[in-house]
């Protein structure tokens, strides 16, 4: 099942269970909650440094070494 198909299932059964008024303040303190995670994640990517913007969209360091590896003889370790 794809999420397509389970997000209507879960509507329905919502509705079932609570009942169209207990239904419907449940999924506005839903969508209060994804927006205030949303305001909060805009924050802290606007507070991040360029370099680690770049790191977070899949970038990578130079810096860094596969896990598990040791980094290579002549390069000192970055902190």
């Amino acid at each position: 099942m794809g999420f397509a198909t389970e997000l209507p299932l879960l509507l329905a059964l919502g509705f079932v269970v609570l009942g169209p008024k207990r239904m419907q303040a449940t999924l506005r303190q839903v969508a209060r909650a994804k927006a205030e995670l949303d305001k909060a994640i805009c924050g802290i990517k606007s507070q991040l440094p360029a370099g680690a913007k770049g790191a977070l969209q899949g970038g990578r360091n130079d810096d860094e070494t596969p896990s598990g590896a040791a980094p290579s003889p002549g390069r000192s370790m970055k902190r």
